[in-house]
């Protein structure tokens, strides 16, 4: 079969789609004849899981040289970086072996796998529980991955899932759809009921099915959910089941984390369904509560991680990274900046990561344009000022105080770039639009003085006396068309200076003279005639 032919899919009623069988023969005597063994990926080796796990974003030198907003990009990009170290490997082994290990005792084509579920729905029917099942009991198992909030656990699992088609159709010698994986985060409440529902709802939006309609109502009881849980499991195949965020367990009440450690526990021993269970340090206290569900979380051995050391790991990682700048200038990685690095993050992958990438957007910010380890520091002390008190407990190596802070979440990187870009690029922007208003204002007002000033040439105004006064008439209006301009210029060149009249000194004889009547009472008309300037008309025209 061509490798096109091995990845062919097939579209679901929920229109997701689905990669469709292809079986490969097992070179381990157990898994062989099983055909949801065969149909998985190839078990990998460490260097073949190193190169599928190792997710490297696309990187071009000349970005460098790019203007800030395109280099913004570029880091954001970086968000997704994954390299793989020692203890990644590790757990893509255990779970490789995990899942196969759990699928052994529940091969499809074998005859008491129909008989198991006939016992389902017979008790189903009676309301019975479905115990001792002899072909589960043996070959399912849980396991665990604890460690602190920001290491990776998460990331981890989601690359190694990624390696897994979540669903397979099946056509011949059988017809199902197999869900490999199905993920569940354990609710904030730490409800068992929640937890149930919302396992009918990721089968419902997987395959298109109406589980949630018919099992997953909140009046039905955890019982009843449970069982239709391990009949849908049986019938769908589900290779693995994780529930992440354990340690919400904590938060419920009425004895509800006992109750949902004991539906693990049923959903292994009773069911047949290999749990993955991850949480933070503090989800420790809840499964060592019950030596049961201890015992079963140690079928792949428990895997606790804490920060990385400072060793060849932490180096390879670094370095790796380290390639990927979007500074103008390329900053080489030495031993100081390295260093700084670690004590900053305190071998938090998750936190050196964001680090470096923030560190990158400041020194574009503010036009540094290099990483210093001043620089590092000077974030990891402004930017990830919520993660502060769970560095400083890591430094104190005290357990008592690293407890405390276990659900500390750092920033998220790709929120804190978008909110800089944009104050970036809209500061930017405004200068260049202010200078372009500019520029188009001077440019306007030098084509309406060159036009106007040989309009007004045209018409025999003199070309000197023309030009101030359009420089005039532009002070003077506020956005004028040249029709404006063109008028107000002719009113003010055509306006003929005023005479100053100045006072004679008949004229300031004739104001006294009436000024002196009127103490005497008199008229002007009559002051001015006594003293002859007005003549009586009757006698000077008598004949």
């Amino acid at each position: 079969m061509s490798e096109k032919q091995l990845y062919q899919t097939v579209p679901l009623q929920s229109g997701k789609l689905a990669q469709i069988a292809h079986y490969t023969e097992q070179e381990i005597d157990m898994y062989r004849g099983n055909p949801l063994i065969e149909c998985l990926p190839p078990i990998l080796s460490q260097e073949e899981a190193f190169d599928q796990l190792s997710y490297e974003p696309h990187y071009d030198p000349k970005e460098r040289e790019l203007s800030s907003h395109y280099r913004y990009h570029g880091l954001m990009g970086m968000t997704r970086f994954f390299q793989p170290v020692r203890q990644h490997l590790d757990l893509q082994d255990r779970f490789s072996r995990f899942i196969r290990h759990g699928y052994t005792g529940r091969n499809p084509l074998a005859k008491n796998h129909t008989e198991v579920l006939n016992e389902f729905h017979k008790g189903l029917l009676e309301g019975k529980a479905i115990k001792d099942i002899p072909d589960i009991r043996s070959f399912a198992s849980s396991f665990t991955l604890m460690g602190y909030s920001g290491i990776g656990k998460t990331t981890a699992i989601e690359r190694i899932l990624s390696l897994y088609p979540q669903m397979i159709v099946h056509k011949d010698p059988m017809n199902v759809i197999q869900i490999v994986w199905l993920k569940l985060d354990c609710p904030h409440d730490g409800s068992l009921k929640s937890l149930c529902m919302d396992f009918f709802s990721k089968i419902d939006n997987l395959i298109g099915t109406n589980y949630f309609e018919k099992y997953g109502k909140p009046r039905n009881s955890i019982s009843s959910m449970i069982t239709r849980m391990g009949q849908i499991s049986r019938l769908h195949c589900i290779g693995a089941l994780i529930i992440d965020e354990i340690q919400h367990l904590l938060t419920s009440k009425d004895n509800g984390s006992e109750k949902m450690m004991n539906f693990f526990v049923t959903l292994v021993n009773e069911i047949g369904i290999p749990v993955m269970m991850i949480g933070t340090m503090k989800a420790r206290t809840v499964l060592q509560r019950d030596f049961r569900q201890a015992r079963r979380g140690s079928g792949q051995g428990d895997m606790v991680w804490q920060q990385m050391e400072r060793n060849d790991d932490w180096d390879i990682l670094i370095e790796s990274m380290w390639e990927y700048q979007w500074t103008n200038n390329f900053t080489e990685l030495t031993s100081e900046i390295n260093d700084t690095l670690y004590e900053e993050s305190q071998g938090i992958v998750d936190i050196a990561v964001k680090l470096f990438v923030l560190s990158q957007g400041r020194a574009i910010r503010t036009s540094q344009e290099k990483i210093t380890p001043a620089l590092i520091r000077k974030v990891a002390k402004e930017e990830l000022r919520l993660v502060q008190p769970m560095l400083r407990a890591l430094k104190s190596g005290l357990i008592s105080e690293i407890e405390k802070y276990e659900d500390i979440i750092p920033m998220d990187v790709e929120d804190y770039l978008k909110e800089q870009m944009p104050q970036i690029d809209l500061k930017a922007k405004i200068q260049v639009k202010k200078e372009a208003h500019e520029e188009r204002r001077q440019e306007k007002e030098l084509s309406i003085i060159e036009n106007v000033v040989s309009s007004l040439i045209s018409l025999d105004y003199d070309p000197a006396k023309a030009e101030k006064t359009v420089i005039k008439v532009l002070k003077e209006l506020k956005n004028p068309s040249k029709q404006e301009v063109v008028k107000r210029a002719m009113e003010l060149l055509d306006e003929k200076p005023k005479k100053k009249v100045s006072k004679n000194k008949s004229t300031n004889k004739l104001q006294k003279l009436v000024e002196k009547g009127k103490k005497k009472h008199f008229s002007a008309y009559d002051s001015l005639y006594h003293d002859g300037y007005i003549k009586n008309p009757m006698k000077e025209l008598a004949v």
